[in-house]
């Protein structure tokens, strides 16, 4: 099973991909390498099927609307997600996990990147993004931090899956 991140940037480019060059290909590779051992929903996927992820970021009125639009907060935020295959809290892409796709699209993650380097200061901007796209992955595949319980499970793998992502392009950058 192959991983793509589709980066949707708008046309003015504001705000731009705040990823450094390459950066995209090394995330596909954590993620795809993660995949299985986060959601175990995929098996009945043909081996050459590709899972996609789109990603957009927003500047903070955009993002406000967004958040306003769909959560009733009229503030901005720093990632919000939108999973295509959530059912009743859990992840059921049953429907369409079949061989005959090739194609299955988890849903959007949207960033505000000057919102995350707001509120997550003084965390490093490449590692504040790390962790948002982090969240929203884990939010696309059924995650949720609303118990205790579920809270202190997504933030133990987001920590993980934030430094795995962040690694992975830091070293790219360093060769």
């Amino acid at each position: 099973m192959n991983l793509r991140i589709k980066i949707d940037i708008p046309e003015e480019e504001d705000p731009p991909n705040p990823f450094p060059p390459g950066a995209i290909e090394k995330l596909e590779t954590v993620f795809e390498e993660e995949l299985p051992l986060l959601c175990g929903r995929l098996e009945n996927l043909g081996k050459d099927a590709e899972v996609e992820i789109s990603v957009s970021f927003l500047d903070k009125v955009e993002m406000r609307e967004l958040n306003k639009q769909h959560r009733g907060l009229d503030e901005p935020t720093d990632v919000l997600t939108f999973p295509l295959w959530e059912e009743s809290g859990g992840f059921e892409p049953l429907a369409c996990a079949s061989p005959l796709f090739s194609l299955l699209p988890l849903g959007d993650i949207v960033i505000c990147p000057e919102e995350t380097e707001l509120e997550h200061a003084p965390m490093a901007r490449l590692e504040a993004l790390c962790l948002v796209l982090a969240h929203g992955f884990l939010h696309l595949l059924g995650w949720d931090h609303d118990t205790p319980e579920k809270e202190k499970l997504m933030w133990e793998r987001q920590e993980s899956l934030k430094s795995k992502l962040q690694n992975a392009i830091e070293r790219s950058m360093s060769t």
